[in-house]
């Protein structure tokens, strides 16, 4: 039996307005400005943003346009490297999303397929990267792009010490390259190593330094591959809600938040589903994701705490020119 326990789609919408909020802090033209305190890494972003396809084509049409005209800000090395752990889906959207920046730009951006029809507008607009959502891509201005780079925004992100392993999975770069870069690091000062047992860890060492020279962090700075790799399973989990029989959506469910832990580890997420209902996991699952993702998509970022209702105020849908992230 099909479950009857239906309601509206809010994940997809929520995980909509937590990508127009990143994006909109990157220059493009958006209705208001939510994540201000948001420090936004691009790759993830535009990863999320082209497995979304046609679902949202006015968001995909602006990044589009911001990718085409401010490329030389996004690592394509890094891209090809998260790429490998997205599902099929992704890697669908992303064929058509990346030949058509490669089509635009005049770079060829990693596995591309075919572009699809777009003209390019120029209103994504990229100023001044003084603002505090802007500071990776401040790092990048100032280091170039690579795995130094990357390292360094782990560590400013207030991880506090890490195997080389730790660090690779989360920058998006090849454990050889990790190593590397972070011997030099080392070698410069800026890290120091750490021996516990038989293993040892990096950690800054001149982190008051670095910080006053990078200039002012964005205090929300959550790993947003693993934000989107947690909200594109429980939008997808809310599209299987119309069709699943009770039962076989209480399995999925219960597979989905488990699967998730580790996501939700690397978020600091506490407040996790409580799945004591042992027929009908659905329910807990659906609470705990349109409390996060509704807090999220309002540029809420409170991890430790168990979710309240957010009240998301209406906005009137209404043309404006993209908004300037360095107000």
């Amino acid at each position: 039996m099909v479950t009857s326990n239906r309601r509206p789609a809010v994940l997809a919408k929520h995980q909509s307005d937590i990508l127009w909020g990143a994006w909109v802090e990157l220059g493009v033209s958006g209705w208001q400005r939510t994540h201000a305190s948001w420090a936004v890494d691009p790759e993830p972003l535009i990863i999320a943003t082209a497995s979304l396809g046609d679902a949202d084509p006015r968001l995909r049409d602006e990044a589009l346009d911001w990718c085409i005209h401010h490329g030389r800000y996004v690592s394509k090395v890094r891209l090809r490297n998260l790429l490998r752990d997205q599902p099929d889906d992704v890697r669908r959207g992303w064929g058509p999303f990346a030949a058509t920046v490669s089509k635009h730009s005049g770079t060829q951006w990693p596995l591309t397929t075919e572009a699809f029809p777009y003209k390019p507008t120029g209103r994504a607009s990229l100023g001044s990267l003084i603002a505090p959502s802007l500071v990776w891509l401040r790092l990048r201005a100032m280091f170039g792009l690579g795995a130094r780079t990357e390292i360094l925004r782990y560590f400013l992100s207030d991880h506090r010490r890490a195997t080389v392993a730790a660090i690779a999975e989360q920058v998006g770069y090849a454990k050889r390259n990790v190593a590397e870069e972070c011997d030099s690091l080392e070698k410069a000062g800026v890290l120091k190593v750490q021996h516990v047992a038989n293993r040892f860890y990096y950690l800054l060492d001149r982190s008051a330094e670095l910080r006053d020279w990078v200039g002012e962090i964005a205090p929300v700075r959550p790993s947003w591959t693993s934000l989107f790799h947690v909200t594109s399973a429980l939008v997808a989990l809310e599209e299987s809600a119309k069709s699943l029989s009770q039962d076989a959506l209480s399995i999925e469910a219960h597979r989905v938040a488990r699967h998730l832990d580790h996501e939700l580890d690397a978020l600091d997420i506490e407040g996790r589903p409580r799945l004591v209902d042992r027929d009908n996991h659905w329910p807990a699952v659906r609470d705990f994701a349109e409390g996060r993702m509704a807090a999220w998509a309002a540029g809420v970022w409170e991890p430790r705490s168990v979710p309240v209702e957010i009240k998301r105020r209406r906005v009137a849908r209404r043309p404006l020119t993209a908004v300037d992230p360095s107000r």
